[in-house]
């Protein structure tokens, strides 16, 4: 009897740690986007067009991509470009910037749908277990949504800190 006891309140700590780290709502990924597909998954994908080479990170050893959405509307605001970062061909980040007036609607669209984030430096964070996002802006440029894969981001820093 005390081992089933025991096992019953393991499951149950289980079950509450992965709520106290996951937001309301939390995605594992960004619409039809998830966090591990591979290049070639997105550039079939018929959310985004005109997906083109960006650029090369040393510090994660990462491509980026940069393409258009074609559906540019995030919480009813037109955004930008959509930003899509791979190490070892897996998708696991992406940022989109917008106009940086759109920034306190979208921050209220994001506390409704996501909850109270934490907040540090001006920029505000949803941790989560799946997804962990940041909301920010360059001042007088434009605002910034960024979304990625804690442990995919983890693999990838190792991964640049290990190529050098």
């Amino acid at each position: 009897m005390k081992k089933v006891l025991f096992i019953f309140v393991l499951c149950l700590l289980c079950s509450f740690s992965s709520i106290c780290f996951a937001y309301p709502n939390e995605k594992n990924g960004f619409r039809n986007f998830y966090w591990g597909e591979s290049l070639q998954e997105v550039q079939v994908s018929n959310e985004v067009y005109d997906l083109k080479y960006k650029s090369y990170d040393k510090g994660f050893n990462s491509v980026y991509y940069v393409g258009t959405l074609k559906n540019p509307y995030v919480s009813g605001h037109l955004v930008n470009n959509i930003n899509f970062i791979f190490w070892n061909n897996k998708l696991y980040s992406i940022y989109i910037t917008f106009a940086e007036e759109k920034y306190s609607s979208i921050l209220d669209s994001m506390k409704i749908s996501f909850g109270y984030p934490r907040v540090e430096n001006d920029k505000y964070y949803w941790d989560g277990e799946q997804t962990s996002m940041i909301l920010g802006r360059q001042k007088g440029q434009f605002g910034m949504i960024f979304m990625a894969n804690p442990y995919l981001s983890d693999e990838a820093r190792k991964g640049g800190a290990i190529k050098g």
